[in-house]
């Protein structure tokens, strides 16, 4: 029996109590319109419509531009938009200045690095298509340019440099960052083997303030996220004993600027990931950093299994609880791709990611992307129609911005409208 569906029965009592009821109450609200002419209170027919989630469903887009079949990319971008919102955008240094003062940000750059694509195409991208773009990361220990130096003090400038010029194109472009990612990997890394081409440094203790700081100095408006892996995230979660929570109440009380905590979830079908796959634990993951008061963001999911329809199942109750928990405020699947992982290219992404652990194969849709289409954009939906009495109307949906649609005899009225949890939630149409 897989261990995914033996450790998600431990959960399905507390599950079934909490989940819809929490989804029910923290993500949806009452809303009103109100319409007029010439100041007057109007009698009219109103439709609404949810455009899109204030929850951010997102995944990343390190496979845009990277098919050689036109009619493969173009999938492969429809297959996204059709579920999600939020984009990540690659800002791996590795990848934005392979030798030094190659800088890979901007249009003009050649398509020369695997799953490396353009940051600012990505951007203009998602500027395009209504979507939000997320940056990741600023920092990370890994991933990294052989030619960058091993000493921190002579490495610091050149982290400076390097926020100095990624703010430059983006910082009005982008509105959030991942600005440090895994620090648990550092004590990892002292001891694995290290390929010849696969560089790490290790930072030392204090690390973490001064990249904060760098990056408050250079993206003074935007939101940072503190972004930890699976193991140190999730499965080693003690609560108020666990070292990821213990770091984070450190930093937070000294104040740095972490305004959302991020949680991996990378995950195979064995009993190690436990506290994913039973609900009831989850949720008590979950409560315990909400603590912490501030908001959470699943930041890279990949459920890694052969078994599509048991992927499906996980999928499912992994974003109903994260959906329906008060704390969390986005999730991003981390490949929708499984042959951008699986790949015969010379720079294959084996070694940053899980096997089997997309939503697509070959261009078709697995059973996991089904399950996320049906949540997103059937069963947390809002969509119908009102008719107004002495110019208002109510109606309960989904945050997000709505399409509302006036008409009045002859006349048909059209504004978009965001209906946001601590917002008014009242928007008034003059025809």
């Amino acid at each position: 029996m897989s261990d995914i569906k033996r450790i998600m029965a431990f959960g399905k009592e507390y599950f079934d109590e909490r989940c819809d009821r929490d989804i029910e109450h923290y993500r949806k609200g009452n809303f009103k319109i109100s319409v007029t002419k010439n100041g007057k209170p109007q009698d009219a027919k109103v439709s609404y419509k949810l455009k899109k989630h204030d929850f951010e469903f997102g995944c990343n887009l390190f496979m845009l531009e990277q098919y050689e079949d036109t009619e493969a990319q173009k999938t492969y971008e429809e297959l996204w938009l059709k579920v999600f919102n939020t984009g990540v955008v690659p800002l791996y240094w590795e990848g934005t200045e392979p030798t030094r003062g190659y800088l890979r940000y901007d249009r003009k750059v050649p398509n020369d690095i695997y799953r490396r694509p353009s940051a600012e195409r990505v951007v203009e991208w998602c500027e395009k298509n209504g979507v939000k773009p997320k940056g990741h990361p600023l920092f990370w220990q890994e991933f990294i340019p052989n030619w960058l130096p091993d000493d921190w003090n002579e490495l610091l400038p050149l982290i400076e440099k390097r926020f100095q010029e990624i703010s430059a194109i983006f910082k009005t472009r982008v509105p959030v960052f991942d600005v440090v990612n895994e620090p648990s990997r550092l004590f990892d890394q002292r001891y694995e083997i290290v390929a010849e081409d696969f560089k790490r440094i290790q930072p030392p203790f204090g690390y973490i303030e001064q990249v904060f700081e760098l990056a408050k100095k250079y993206f003074p408006e935007n939101q940072f996220i503190l972004n930890e892996a699976v193991g140190a995230a999730l499965c080693e979660f003690r609560g108020p004993y666990g070292a990821y929570y213990q770091m984070l109440d450190r930093l937070i009380k000294q104040g740095v600027k972490i305004d959302r905590i991020g949680l991996q979830c990378h995950c195979y079908d064995i009993d190690t990931f436990k506290n994913i796959y039973n609900a009831k634990r989850l949720y008590g993951v979950l409560d315990g950093y909400a603590e912490l008061g501030r908001p959470l963001v699943m930041s890279e999911i990949g459920i890694s299994c052969e078994d599509e329809q048991i992927q499906a199942e996980a999928t499912e109750q992994l974003y109903k609880v994260c959906f329906s928990h008060p704390a969390m405020s986005g999730i991003f699947w981390w490949n929708l791709d499984d042959n951008g992982v699986l790949s015969a290219k010379s720079r294959d992404a084996l070694g940053e990611n899980l096997p089997n652990s997309g939503l697509v194969r070959n261009g078709a849709p697995k059973e996991a992307y089904k399950v996320i289409d049906r949540l997103i954009n059937h069963e947390w939906h809002t969509e119908g129609e009102a008719r107004l009495q002495n110019g208002e109307a109510d109606f309960r949906g989904f945050y997000g911005t709505y399409d509302i649609t006036v008409t009045v005899g002859d006349v048909v009225t059209t504004v978009t409208a965001e209906f946001l949890k601590d917002g008014e939630n009242c928007v008034e149409i003059m025809i």
